[in-house]
């Protein structure tokens, strides 16, 4: 395709292939919580998953505060070892540390195959505080 935005025009495209339509993929159940050590610290929660497809070779992990999307808490991808991600897992995590009150946080979890094919996806948010 051509355009007098060639470039713009490649580069949306591009962008809009890393982008995964999750509206469109079965769901898992991610359960999981805040303990004092997840919070404030660098110790990542246990992530309990359910509907796990059995092809899943690795999870994207992505948790974002909804009170303040841009400040980025954790986005990694770890090898998927069950149903379970487990605490402490998570290199590049961030704990909820709001500087006062409370914030809600959301956990997405997106099930990949080992040719990086999204399987599945869930999410959960958890209200939390200092």
């Amino acid at each position: 395709m051509r355009s007098a935005g060639g470039v713009v025009l490649l580069a949306t495209l591009a962008a809009g292939c890393a982008s995964v339509d999750t509206s469109k993929l079965p769901r898992m159940g991610v359960d999981y919580g805040f303990a004092a050590k997840h919070k404030c610290q660098g110790v990542s929660p246990e992530i309990r998953l359910t509907g796990v497809p059995t092809s899943v070779r690795k999870y994207d992990v992505r948790m974002v505060d909804l009170d303040v999307p841009s400040f980025n808490h954790w986005n990694e991808t770890l090898p998927a070892t069950g149903s379970v991600i487990r605490e402490g897992a998570g290199k590049a995590y961030v704990g909820p540390c709001p500087p006062s009150g409370t914030h809600r946080y959301r956990i997405a979890v997106t099930a990949r195959d080992d040719k990086n094919q999204p399987l599945a996806y869930g999410d959960k948010t958890v209200v939390a505080g200092r």
